[in-house]
């Protein structure tokens, strides 16, 4: 009997010391996840609408055209991006984006001939022609990502202007120089407080001569509330030809109050060919009530050996309706003179008139 007691007490005991070591393998797997980096990740979806209703002068034949065009901001486009967290700092990250026509839906950013870093397809749009890469990023090291990106130069003098890059081709021309993206790239990009730095290298991928439309191009960028500016450097390589095109740059802008002031300059010379083009850009933007946005934005272009001008000014107007949603009205001036090549928007050389209405959306 006593036995039996005994038996029961032990049994007992290996439950009460059984159910003490299950509760504390709990306990510590709970810490363990507690300290265990979180595997997450996002992917979102976006996109961008901008069209407007445009009528210029010196089209081809030099004639007057109506048309529902491209927006004067921004390309049109739609995209995919996501993000992966590794941990210790580190995380995964992509991003695909195509732009198309809003008017006919056709795909854009195409590209007739293979040079100067871009595969050609023929003029034919591409799937994700505006971005397309994948890339590893650390909190303090920086970010390399590879695949079609924007170049070093492009970011850079994203700056110079009062509203950036602004899409319509008639009042558009640093990206005519720095290239708006590259094909093949491998990029780096870091930001350390106010200070940030970039550089990139595109891969020409032409057996037996890697120098063969390939591109490389360095950046340094300060900015804090009120000041942002910038430099770059950056040399482009044809693909048949020894020709190559150098440029360089500075500019930046200065945030007071409801006022912007932007001012920048490219230097854009060739390799072999005498051309040299000096870039001065600049302008004004004004926050004139909550929701309404005026500017005022200026370039001018003076080439050197075929000597030629080309002189720009357009004045915007935009009212957001809501965070999401603008309507506007712009009006351009172009003039063209001397050996300067001219435009694909222009019909003859001299000068051009253009205005229009338009309408953005993001989403």
């Amino acid at each position: 009997m006593l036995e039996r007691k005994q038996r029961h007490k032990d049994v007992q005991g290996g439950r009460r010391r059984s159910t003490s070591w299950t509760v504390a393998g709990l306990i510590g797997t709970a810490a363990s996840a507690a300290t265990t980096p979180a595997w997450a990740q996002s992917v979102a979806l976006y996109g961008l609408v901008d069209t407007m209703v445009r009528y210029s002068s010196n089209n081809r034949g030099d004639k007057g055209l109506a048309e529902l065009g491209e927006g004067y901001f921004s390309g049109s486009r739609w995209g995919m991006r996501g993000n992966e967290a590794l941990g210790g700092g580190w995380n995964a990250l992509f991003n695909l984006e195509s732009g198309y026509d809003l008017a006919t839906g056709v795909s854009a950013q195409g590209t007739a001939t293979a040079n100067y870093a871009q595969t050609g397809t023929g003029g034919a749009g591409r799937l994700f022609g505006r971005q397309a890469y994948v890339g590893l990023q650390h909190n303090t090291t920086g970010t390399l990502t590879f695949g079609r990106q924007f170049t070093t130069a492009y970011d850079a003098t994203f700056r110079f202007q009062p509203y950036g890059h602004p899409n319509l081709e008639a009042v558009a021309i640093l990206n005519g120089y720095t290239g708006p993206r590259q094909d093949n790239m491998a990029k780096y990009t870091g930001n350390w407080g106010g200070v940030s730095a970039a550089a990139h290298y595109s891969f020409g991928e032409v057996p037996g001569n890697p120098s063969a439309s390939s591109s490389r191009g360095v950046a340094l960028a300060y900015a804090d509330q009120r000041i942002d500016v910038g430099t770059f450097l950056q040399r482009t390589n044809a693909l048949t030809t020894d020709e190559a095109r150098t440029i360089w740059g500075a500019g930046g802008s200065y945030q007071a109050g409801r006022v912007k002031l932007a001012a920048g300059y490219l230097d854009n010379r060739f390799h072999l060919s005498p051309t040299h083009n000096h870039v001065f850009t600049g302008g004004i933007s004004v926050q004139a009530a909550r929701a309404l946005t005026v500017s005022l934005a200026s370039h001018y272009d003076r080439q050197t050996s075929a000597s030629g001008h080309r002189l720009m000014v357009a004045a915007v107007a935009e009212y957001a309706l809501s965070r999401r949603t603008g309507v506007y009205a712009e009006t351009d001036f172009n003039r063209v003179s001397g050996a300067y090549a001219l435009p694909a928007f222009m019909g003859v050389r001299g000068s051009k008139f253009g205005g229009g209405v338009g309408l953005r959306h993001r989403f």
